[in-house]
């Protein structure tokens, strides 16, 4: 019986653990910045071509960029070993939003004695990664999918945490 009773308690703590850490982080945001970085690759028209897709994209759903803006900050990192002696290449590709929070103690502590909280960190409040090996050829292409199926995932995160947006 003991054991019945702890394989269930294991069971339903896992599932109850499998939550995303980031719903309804987005909530109320419209607007971001975006900062890409790519490593381990010295072109900078492909950057350029990551620019212009992840903006276009982002506009079909009305994400709005203003560059102006200070924070949050939509980032992509891509890091990338392209290897033209070896035949497979691998890359990280990161999508993450940082933006400005204040601890839920520090927050208390300032609003029972009714001061304005002064210090803010920063954080992520959503992220994203790929790993991937392919071969030198495909490693753009495979790349770009890759950005391709990260941004839709971000999107629809936006998307729940926004769902007036939609319309």
């Amino acid at each position: 019986m003991l054991k019945w009773a702890l394989s269930v308690l294991v069971i339903l703590s896992v599932l109850s653990a499998q939550k995303r850490w980031y719903r309804g982080n987005m909530e109320g945001m419209g607007e971001f910045t975006m900062n890409i970085s790519v490593n381990g690759l010295e072109d900078p028209v492909w950057e350029d071509k990551v620019r212009q897709v992840t903006l276009l994209f982002l506009d079909q759903y009305k994400v709005k960029i203003n560059p102006k803006r200070f924070s949050p900050v939509l980032q992509l990192q891509f890091d990338i070993l392209d290897s033209r002696v070896n035949p497979v290449s691998a890359y990280n590709i990161e999508i993450s939003v940082m933006d400005f929070y204040v601890s839920h103690n520090e927050y208390t502590e300032n609003l029972q004695k009714k001061e304005t909280v002064k210090s803010f960190k920063s954080g992520k409040i959503y992220e994203r990664h790929v790993l991937g090996q392919v071969s030198s050829d495909m490693l753009r292409e495979d790349m770009e999918k890759k950005l391709m199926l990260l941004l839709d995932n971000f999107v629809d995160q936006w998307f729940r945490d926004n769902p007036i947006r939609q319309f």
